[in-house]
């Protein structure tokens, strides 16, 4: 099919518009909007052309010389030595707080654990003490409130700790298994790089 040299010009603007806007490879779909109206009997051939065309340019742009090819594999290396020593650092400065953390929360529930078995202690006692001595009844009995209350408030603040370790195992969890993530992008980046320099 013959195509006017002012349609062809217009499709080729608007795919090279869209390509510039950030659509790596535009469809005829988008090359029509782009352009306004148009018909696809026209754009689909030319875009043929053009997508063939663009893919001879890519493949001459991204062919390097042997020189540049050693430069970018060992600038490669240099990176992924880097990019391994601060993962392995960050995530083990991580490790680090986190058990820090983990491990004065578990201290903080040992002690507030201990602390809950003498209150409760004191309380049988002072229990005991009232049925022998029900004329201080009224004293013992604002004993009493005070170490129920207190054993309350420590029984929020041991749940309070068990919560604080949990998630802090789960931070440490979380941060181990992004240090995994991250250790294989790099790999996938580094063999990547390595596959495309064998193939060209």
């Amino acid at each position: 099919m013959k195509i006017k040299p002012e349609i062809r010009d217009r499709i080729l603007n608007a795919a090279r518009e869209l390509v510039a806007e950030g659509v790596e490879t535009p469809t005829n779909d988008q090359v029509r909007e782009k352009m306004g109206k148009g018909s696809l009997t026209h754009i689909s051939p030319v875009m043929r052309e053009w997508k063939e065309q663009r893919k001879t340019e890519i493949a001459a742009a991204l062919e390097m010389p042997a020189e540049l090819k050693r430069v970018v594999e060992t600038s490669l290396a240099q990176i992924w030595t880097a990019a391994s020593k601060l993962a392995n650092a960050g995530i083990e400065k991580l490790r680090e707080d986190a058990q820090s953390k983990i491990d004065t929360a578990e201290q903080e529930l040992v002690e507030a654990l201990s602390e809950v078995s003498r209150l409760e202690a004191e309380i049988e006692s002072l229990k005991s003490k009232s049925l022998e001595c029900e004329q201080k009844g009224e004293v013992v009995e604002k004993q009493l409130s005070k170490l129920t209350t207190e054993n309350s408030a420590l029984h929020a603040r041991v749940d309070d700790r068990s919560i604080q370790v949990e998630n802090l195992k789960s931070e440490l969890k979380e941060a181990r298994a992004d240090n995994k993530a991250l250790q294989k992008e790099l790999i996938a980046i580094a063999k990547g790089k390595n596959s495309k320099s064998k193939n060209n």
